[in-house]
């Protein structure tokens, strides 16, 4: 079965049980969907497991940002294809702004692949201090979004 057939799948279950949020995770893949005012959001990753040294871990940069060493910034970058949008909604304010601080968990873009909308996470702790893409450009997998000055808390 593909991923879109699964999700389509989820998605019926969800309105047939009025579930507003789902998770399943099958081998190295994992699927959540959240129900939201605005329609389905839902992120597909891969359930990583180290296989790597805990010392080769500590000196290789984590594999959702790009360092650039000489300035000591670290770039967000896209998970995956689609279509980049600062904001959950036309009109809206956008997720981040150049001088936010964001942690971990903070929302800071919604890319649009395949008529969904998947929320990206910082992923870091830090301040934003360039927004690299512009609103509703088509992005690539890989490409850097946000360049963020790394701290060790929110001021």
């Amino acid at each position: 079965m593909s991923i879109i057939d699964k999700v389509k799948q989820l998605i019926s279950i969800m309105n047939e049980n009025d579930l507003s949020e789902i998770e399943i995770q099958e081998d190295a893949n994992k699927i959540r969907l959240k129900k939201s005012e605005i329609g389905y959001t839902h992120a597909i990753s891969p359930v990583m497991t180290p296989s790597i040294h805990p010392s080769r871990l500590e000196q290789e940069p984590p594999p959702h940002a790009l360092s650039k060493e000489s300035e000591n910034f670290v770039e967000i970058i896209s998970p995956m294809v689609g279509t980049f949008y600062r904001a959950s909604a036309p009109g809206a304010d956008p997720c981040v702004n150049a001088g936010d601080f964001v942690n971990e968990e903070t929302v800071v873009c919604i890319i649009e692949a395949m008529k969904i909308m998947n929320e990206v996470k910082a992923e870091t702790v830090g301040e934003i201090v360039e927004i690299i893409v512009s609103d509703g450009e088509a992005i690539e997998y890989g490409q850097p979004l946000f360049r963020v000055r790394p701290t060790t808390k929110e001021d």
